[in-house]
């Protein structure tokens, strides 16, 4: 779909780098790129397929997953509106497939920039590389906290992080596995930790629901 007036206003509201590129730029982007939307919870990339363009978010919530051959999930990081998907920068540029599975939590809305016009836009343009290296920087640095989080933290250090972090009120909503995924660790291994938080009156536990008590 293309561009509307209204949507182009909130695009440079939203990505106000744009705002300082060149009007050729700015005018080759609201050409060739398109609007697309989603509802909560559609799958919109999956591992191996090819990218239809850049992504920037204009509204909502996207989770990037992998995915292993017996089904267990791990999140590597999630974006929100103003910000675009590392791995897909990355395929692009590349001209690889992508690498992860990409999912919208919430409903969202996006501006898709075609392959061949990023790249070109990446050669030409300051602003373009500008945007892009300072956000696969941030990535980067998202993705190794990531590992160290996996490879050294304790996992129940890392599910009390976890439970403050996410709850409100001193009330987190979430399925065992939902927690598993995000952490990349076994349903069994979540559900075991916060039976033993339980035990030591740490929390109270209900049907999706844990309650903080003396965390």
């Amino acid at each position: 779909m293309p561009i509307s007036t209204g949507t182009i206003d909130r695009f440079f509201d939203i990505f106000p780098v744009f705002q300082k590129g060149t009007q050729a730029l700015i005018n080759d982007i609201l050409s060739f790129s398109q609007y697309m939307s989603a509802p909560p919870h559609t799958i919109l990339r999956r591992e191996g397929e090819y990218s239809p363009g850049l992504v920037l978010v204009l509204s909502g919530y996207k989770m990037i997953y992998k995915q292993s051959d017996t089904g267990r999930e791990i999140t590597l990081y999630t974006f929100v509106a103003g910000e675009f998907c590392i791995l897909n920068a990355v395929s692009l540029l590349s001209n690889s497939l992508y690498p992860a599975n990409a999912i919208s939590i919430t409903q969202v809305e996006m501006v898709i920039i075609p392959p061949g016009k990023f790249c070109e836009y990446i050669s030409q343009y300051e602003e373009m590389r500008t945007l892009i290296f300072s956000l696969i920087g941030k990535s980067l640095a998202e993705v190794m906290e990531l590992i160290t989080e996996v490879t050294i933290t304790r996992m129940d250090e890392r599910l009390v992080d976890y439970l403050i972090e996410k709850s409100e009120n001193g009330k987190l909503y979430a399925a065992h596995q939902t927690i598993a995924n995000e952490l990349g660790t076994a349903r069994e291994v979540v559900s075991r930790s916060l039976k033993d938080f339980e035990r030591r009156n740490l929390i109270l536990l209900s049907r999706n629901c844990i309650q903080l008590v003396n965390l």
